[in-house]
């Protein structure tokens, strides 16, 4: 607790990441995966084969650019360094050893930037009517634009529509959305972000979670959702599943398992 606080004290970010528990969410991501590293090592595994499959052909290997970067648990700094001449990690919150690191190499820059484009449009979200607006006019800007010989979007695209759900589902309390209705919104920032995806210059690769599975303590399927983004332009390179929380990490009354794809497109 004392490490976690300190943490979250010292780690750097605006006010409005701040109060909309960016922060917070880093830091509990950090100690899962710390918690959870054994039964994640496959996933990482396959992501980081993946990085290497898709980094072994292209043509130059002078920059690349990694959205959603967190804590680069599934590419871990080393393997960037070691294959870019130039690093770019975008996120909202960079966690302290990447300052850290950034100070120490010139070669890697950290960019603070809000991908999904809503932080900023919290507040005025009071009813699904809103939230749909936002969407409509998300989907009409540049949200972002990168050049790189390769940019990487890591299990980033399920996590844009949460913070918007979050603050919706706070303002009208009870009256929570239907699992449709977020299977639906899910799909639409996740649609915005490959569009502005596609508008960048250079190799692309995606990997992300398509479908989650709770299950309970029997191991029993209690629910299953998906969320049907387009992927037209990509080829698909691989699949797997990934064991995100195992029971009692989030709840002793389930575990969590993901379904992962992996793209890649030029």
């Amino acid at each position: 607790m004392i490490r976690e606080a300190i943490e979250m004290i010292f780690t750097p970010a605006t006010s409005v990441a701040k109060k909309y528990g960016f922060v917070y969410h880093s830091i509990s991501l950090k100690h899962r995966f710390e918690r959870c590293k054994k039964v994640w090592l496959p996933h990482l595994k396959n992501c980081q084969d993946t990085f290497l499959q898709v980094v072994k052909d292209l043509p130059q290997k002078k920059s690349v650019v990694v959205l959603g970067s967190a804590h680069l648990h599934e590419i871990p700094l080393h393997l960037l360094v070691d294959n870019f001449e130039s690093i770019t990690l975008v996120d909202v919150i960079h966690p302290l050893k990447h300052h850290w690191a950034a100070k120490r190499n010139s070669r890697l820059k950290l960019l603070t930037q809000d991908l999904g484009g809503s932080l900023h449009e919290l507040e005025n979200l009071k009813s699904l009517e809103d939230l749909n607006q936002l969407i409509q006019n998300l989907s009409a800007k540049q949200l972002f634009h990168f050049e790189a010989d390769l940019i990487v979007s890591g299990n980033l695209l399920s996590q844009l529509a949460l913070l918007p759900m979050e603050a919706l589902e706070k303002y009208i309390k009870k009256k929570d959305l239907t699992l449709a209705e977020k299977d639906q919104i899910c799909t639409a920032f996740g649609e915005i972000h490959l569009k502005n995806l596609r508008q960048c210059s250079g190799q692309k690769l995606i990997y992300t979670d398509r479908e989650v599975t709770y299950r309970n303590p029997q191991g029993e399927k209690i629910y299953q959702g998906s969320y049907p983004v387009n992927f037209d332009g990509f080829t698909k390179l691989r699949e797997w599943d990934w064991i995100l929380a195992p029971l009692k990490e989030a709840s002793k009354d389930y575990s969590i398992e993901m379904k992962v794809e992996a793209y890649s497109s030029k």
